[in-house]
Order: structure tokens, then sequence, then C-alpha cells
């Protein structure tokens, strides 16, 4: 009997201490669901650091020129409907472009059977379920008029099964290629076609 009064002292105790351990510094709680009681979902949004913000420097700009930036606008908004982003967002005043993208991690039949374990169950481990991929995008003239800058950043939120959420820029070279690939297509397209 004593021992298992032991066992159930130390787990309150990890607990404890798990629930008041300090996150890490790069890590932003922007909303919170209770560390020792969870009465709601918890946000997080991860900052990047130095190293990371260095790459997301070679990765995020590209110089078209040739291209006006009106034009550019139209190519960027299309690139982003072309990869599955909707909606698209176009604010030509200010050239910034905004879109998002959402997919399911897990098939529905999967969240359905993991739900009901969890009802009956108890406790279950949370697990990614749903992403959004959003797109922050600017356009504007280069130097000289005779080319435009696009500068692309790419966030992903990922929520799990407890409806917890968090957020980073994506730093996935693939993901930025495939853009600019598509909007260099965009802006090729009535030229190219002759």
């Amino acid at each position: 009997m004593a021992a298992g009064a032991g066992r159930r002292a130390c787990l309150a105790a990890v607990i404890l201490l798990a629930a008041c351990a300090d996150p890490p510094a790069n890590e932003r709680q922007i909303g919170s669901g209770g560390n020792l009681v969870r009465y709601s979902s918890s946000q997080v949004e991860v900052d990047l650091s130095e190293a990371e913000r260095q790459t997301l420097q070679g990765l995020r700009d590209r110089v078209f020129t040739g291209a006006t930036p009106e034009r550019t606008l139209d190519a960027v908004a299309g690139a982003l409907t072309a990869l599955g982003f909707a909606p698209v967002s176009v604010d030509k005043e200010t050239g910034l472009v905004e879109a998002g993208r959402s997919q399911t991690l897990l098939p529905k039949w999967r969240q359905l059977l993991r739900g009901a374990i969890k009802q009956r169950a108890g406790m279950l481990p949370a697990k990614p379920d749903h992403e959004r991929l959003a797109a922050i995008v600017l356009v504007r003239a280069g130097h000289g008029g005779r080319a435009t800058l696009v500068r692309a950043r790419f966030e992903r939120t990922v929520w799990d099964s407890n409806g917890d959420s968090r957020t980073k820029t994506v730093l996935e070279r693939e993901i930025y290629d495939g853009f600019f690939v598509q909007t260099g297509k965009a802006l090729c397209a009535p030229a190219c076609a002759e």
C-alpha cells in the first residue's frame, strides 16, 4: 500500500514540475489553456533563431526583370491560386498579397476513432491533425523601375487533437522555389505563348 502511495506522490510531483517548466526562449505563448488544470486550448508562436533568419533571407526574395508591379501582383495572385491557396487577397495600393491553404493531416476515420478512444479511455497524447499554410507576399518596384521585387513569407500553423496550435515561419526551400517558379510562369504566360 505504501509503495502505491509513493508512486502517486512521485507522479504528482512530476506533473507539477512539468506544469511549471518554462517554455523555450524562442516560443511565445499567445493563448494559454492553463498549466496545472486545462480549461482551454493554447497557442504558441515560434520565433526564428538568428541562423533561421539568415536562411529565410536567402529564400524569401526574387527579382523579376521587365515586369511592372501591377502585372507582378496579378502573377503572384495567379501563382498562389494555382498552388491551391484560397482565398487570395490582393491590395494593389500597398502591394500586399495574402492567402491561405488548409489541409487535414489525418483521415477522418482516424480522427473519429481517436476521439472515441479518448472519450472512453481518457487522456491520450495530442497528435497533429490539421494545418494551415499562410502566404504573405509583398510586391514593389525595384531600382530604376526595370524590375520588381517579390518578397514572400510562408507561415505554418499546426493544430493538434487537443485544439492547441503552433505557428512557425516555413524554411523549406521547395515551398519558396515552387512559389517563385509558378510566379515566373504566370509572368511569362502571355509572352511565352507566342
